[in-house]
């Protein structure tokens, strides 16, 4: 049987490395991931190196993308590169729609006409709401510099799908976590503190409710809806959650469960975003119907795996 090549954007980070893991494991295939390596290359050696070919090159640049993708000829391209900490989007809104559009339209453009493309979007790109989210064009809604990139990716997305007839899955991704993170998100900030002796951790807001879905099961619904069969007019849009929220009060007490202690909490206004939204819960009804599965993985057991691997994951 022929190897199936597939190539992964993206995918030394967080999400992406689990996903070529997986598919290394499990997937009989020829396996490529396309990154720049901005996240270390202490990630390439925690990775089976000899169950990929490394593309070393920016999304960004056209000619490299082009060059990769007709090389590879890739039946699947999950793309997850992408600049996701919402403090760094804030900070520099022109690197994360260089990033995060750009980036998206090369491959887009670059990506073989049978491909199918799963790109990797967000939560972010939803309104505002104390209700699931569910995938309706009605309730989108961005409310910060990421959100807005994510969902100019998915228009474009849309606008391959329909000039190009390119097969292709948007999967809005909730809270990721569990070992691996390569952002000081709200977990690893908790386990850096703590993992320096402090049970009095400084954090910024408290009042927002998460649907946390832990890595290993992310990447699982990746694969999952990469293989849903759709016809070649059909757009396939999925979240990627839990349908459960947790707030930080939740967070912090499972992260002390784990470490074997009590954590206070004291909120820091330096560390409080201006831009922060009270609830993200998905709908999980679709994901259900489309792959007959739903994330499996606790918190609780995502937490406790974070702090097992904090020295590996540097936050300790």
């Amino acid at each position: 049987m022929k190897k199936r090549s597939i190539v992964v954007t993206g995918g030394t980070g967080y999400v992406g490395r689990e996903l070529v893991r997986q598919l290394a494991e499990t997937d009989r295939c020829s396996l490529h991931v396309l990154d720049n390596c901005a996240s270390g290359d202490h990630r390439l050696e925690q990775m089976r190196r000899e169950s990929f070919e490394l593309h070393r090159c920016d999304i960004r640049d056209t000619a490299a993308v082009r060059q990769v993708m007709r090389a590879v000829v890739p039946e699947i391209i999950f793309h997850l590169a992408a600049v996701h900490y919402i403090p760094a989007c804030e900070a520099a809104p022109a690197d994360a729609v260089s990033i995060n559009v750009a980036g998206t339209v090369n491959l887009l453009d670059t990506a073989p006409p049978q491909s199918r493309f799963v790109f990797a979007s967000s939560a972010a790109v939803y309104r505002p709401s104390a209700a699931p989210h569910v995938e309706s064009d009605k309730a989108l809604g961005p409310m910060d510099i990421y959100g807005h990139t994510k969902l100019q990716g998915e228009n474009f997305v849309r606008y391959y799908h329909a000039q190009r007839r390119l097969r292709a899955v948007i999967v809005r991704l909730f809270n990721v976590v569990g070992p691996g993170e390569t952002n000081p998100h709200l977990v690893p900030a908790i386990v850096k503190q703590l993992s320096a002796g402090v049970t009095r951790v400084e954090l910024g807001n408290l009042f927002p409710r998460r649907d946390y879905i832990d890595v290993g099961d992310a990447a699982q619904g990746f694969r999952l809806l990469a293989d849903v069969d759709t016809s070649p007019d059909e757009l396939l849009i999925s979240n990627l959650g839990t349908g459960v929220t947790h707030s930080v009060e939740e967070v912090v007490s499972l992260i002390g469960v784990a470490a074997g202690t009590k954590l206070e909490i004291h909120q820091d206004r330096a560390r409080m975003r201006a831009v922060d939204r009270p609830m993200l819960r998905a709908s999980t009804e679709r994901l259900r119907v489309l792959t007959d599965w739903v994330p499996e993985t606790t918190l609780a057991a995502s937490l406790a795996a974070t702090w097992a691997a904090r020295f590996a994951d540097g936050w300790a």
